[in-house]
Parts: C-alpha cells; sequence; structure tokens
C-alpha cells in the first residue's frame, strides 16, 4: 500500500520549480508498462495486429529496463531522459501503426502534455519541435483518417500546434509563478532563522539545523555561551540604543572569529549572552581566546564593569572530543555551569569543562 501511495505521490518542487521529476518520471513508466502490457496482450491475441504488438512489447521492456537501471544506480537524470525519449518514441510509432480514424488523433496530444514537466523549457521545446515535424510529416503525406486533403493537414496540425502553445505557455508562467514563490519562501526562512539586531542565527536555526542534524552532531565539537558582563548595568547607564551598537558589535567579531559557514556556527541565545558550535576543529580554543582579546582591545567604555571599566565578555566552554551520544540539554548545562564559574572567578575569561555522553 506504501508502494502504491508512494508511486502516485509526485508534488510540484518550490526549490526545483517543477514537479518532482524524477517520481513522475517512475510513474510514467510504471504507466506505460501497464498500458502497454494490456495492449500487447490484446493486439497480439484478439486483433492479431502482431506488429504493433511487437512495438509495444518493445518499448514495455525498455521501459522495465531503465526502472530497474535507476533502482540500483539511482541516476535520476538518466531515468528523466531516457523516460523522455520512450515517451516520444511510444507517441509517435503507436500513432502511426494504430488504424488510422478520428479516434487516432487524441494520442498525438499525449507528449506534449508531460514533455515540459519532465524536461526543462529549452529540452521540452527542442522534443516538441522534433515531434511537431515528425506527425505534421506524416499526417501531410499520409492523412489521417478521413483527413487526407490540405484541409485536414491544416486542422490537425494548427489544433496540434495551439495545444502545444498553450502548454508552453501554461509551464512557463507557472514557472515564473514558482521562482516568485521560491525566492519569497527563501527570504522568510532566512528571516526566520536570523536574529534581526545582530544579523546572527537564532534559537530556531540552532534547532533545526543544528541539533537535527545527525552529521553534525555525530563530531568531535566545542559548544559555548558568551556573556557581556554587567551588560544591565551598561543599559543602564549608557542607554539601549548604544546597548544595542555594543551587541551589533560583539556579534560581527565573534561571527568574525568563529564562524565558517560549514561547521563552526555562531547564534543569538537571547539577551546579551550568544552561543555558539565549533565542529571538528583543532583550533577551537584559539578562536575563543581570539574573539576575547579582540573584545577587550576594543576597549569599549564601560564604567561599571569594575576593575576593567571598559566592556569585555566572559565565556563557559564545553569541549568533547568523541561521544556515543548527544544531548544538548546537559551540553547548555555544563556551558551555564562553566559561564557562571567564569563571572565568579572575576569575569572576562573562558571556563572550559568536559561532556562525557552517558
Amino acid at each position: 500500500m506504501d508502494f502504491f501511495k508512494k508511486l502516485f505521490y509526485f508534488k510540484f518542487n518550490t526549490k526545483e520549480l517543477s514537479f518532482d521529476k524524477t517520481q513522475l518520471s517512475i510513474f510514467a513508466n510504471f504507466f506505460t508498462i501497464f498500458i502497454l502490457t494490456v495492449f500487447a496482450l490484446l493486439n497480439f491475441f484478439i486483433r492479431q495486429n502482431y506488429q504493433l504488438a511487437l512495438v509495444e512489447s518493445f518499448f514495455c521492456f525498455l521501459s522495465i529496463a531503465i526502472l530497474v537501471y535507476y533502482f540500483f544506480t539511482k541516476r535520476s537524470t538518466t531515468l528523466i531522459f531516457t523516460t523522455t525519449l520512450i515517451l516520444f518514441g511510444i507517441s509517435i510509432l503507436y500513432f502511426i501503426l494504430i488504424p488510422k480514424n478520428l479516434f487516432a488523433g487524441s494520442w498525438l496530444f499525449f507528449f506534449p502534455f508531460v514533455v515540459f514537466f519532465l524536461n526543462n523549457l529549452e529540452q521540452g521545446r527542442m522534443f516538441i519541435l522534433l515531434y511537431l515535424v515528425v506527425i505534421s510529416g506524416y499526417i501531410y503525406f499520409y492523412g489521417i483518417g478521413t483527413f487526407t486533403d490540405a484541409a485536414g493537414f491544416l486542422n490537425i496540425t494548427f489544433a496540434l500546434t495551439l495545444f502545444i502553445f498553450f502548454i508552453y505557455q501554461f509551464e512557463q508562467s507557472r514557472r515564473k509563478a514558482y521562482e516568485k514563490l521560491s525566492m519569497v519562501m527563501q527570504k522568510l526562512e532566512q528571516l526566520s532563522m536570523i536574529d534581526e539586531l545582530t544579523q546572527l542565527y537564532n534559537r530556531h536555526f540552532l534547532n533545526k539545523h543544528i541539533l537535527q542534524n545527525k552529521d553534525l552532531i555525530s563530531k568531535p565539537f566545542l559548544f559555548c555561551i558568551t556573556d557581556i558582563d554587567n551588560f544591565k548595568l551598561y543599559n543602564d547607564t549608557y542607554g539601549h540604543q548604544k546597548g544595542d551598537e555594543v551587541l551589533r558589535t560583539i556579534a560581527d567579531i565573534k561571527k568574525l572569529c568563529i564562524e565558517n559557514k560549514s561547521d563552526s556556527f555562531v547564534f543569538r541565545l537571547g539577551g546579551e549572552e550568544f552561543g555558539a558550535f565549533i565542529f571538528n576543529e583543532q583550533n577551537a580554543k584559539e578562536k575563543l581566546e581570539t574573539f576575547i582579546q579582540k573584545v577587550r582591545y576594543l576597549a569599549i567604555e564601560h564604567k561599571e564593569n569594575p576593575p576593567y571599566n571598559i566592556c569585555t565578555v566572559s565565556i563557559g566552554a564545553v569541549i568533547c572530543k568523541e561521544h556515543s551520544s548527544f544531548d544538548f540539554s546537559k551540553i547548555y548545562q555544563l556551558a551555564d555551569e562553566a559561564l557562571y564559574e567564569a563571572k565568579k572567578r572575576g569575569k572576562n575569561q573562558i571556563i572550559y569543562k568536559d561532556y562525557t555522553a552517558i
């Protein structure tokens, strides 16, 4: 049941601005195998149309082969391209070989309907142009059913061309709309992960993109909590506007010293507290030391932060070189304890603790 549910579930993908092409290709091949098997048996045993039955059997085996190839290799590009070629060949040969009546013309509209969903617009245009040339040429020379004169050729050709034009316009406008939607969604996603004041990552990013990333949290790491010393007194003395400037400045320094976008991340935990995860790096301690020195060298006046009388930061850090499980609540508690110890010892320093998973 789950297999069939997944088979029919090919949805729009807002990141690639298209259907889930791989899933649609799998569905198209299963559908092709089913339809061609039915018609091959019908043409072979009942209608005695052995030529058509042979063609249907050939394309049926092609669809089976490409599915088997995909399930072993997982090469989506090959699957999509080959599926398009199979549908192209089936549409043309089936139209040529079936009895020529008015109903035969309905099969002409199948391939244009799916080609743009399986391919980008440029590839789709190439397939469609070739398809239109072949079909129009065949109709011009051989006709279709009672339409064997010039008027019949124009009727069928114009109808097919008009249908292709509308399908192309629809797909083009849909992709433009999805492109705009995708840009909006990406911006909203970015806004949901960024702290507005400091432009650091926020807790949402921490929870979603770090703590749920099994590849990251399986690595050795250093986690730390940074607190600006006596920051409440700074706000009371210099005002909240100046306080915001200090938050942005220290956030920029920490980001510059620590973050590298791949496995070192800085985020705002709230208020004057910042967090950081540094994964799999030998120089994690050096990064923190550089950061705390740069803050001190900045010498931002803070008269209510004796004995330094400048803005300083205290850091509680947790180091883990290897672990069998990851318990963030325990990690956070250890870092908080280390931060409290740094404050108690006189601030403007880093206290390290080791994390041992249980």
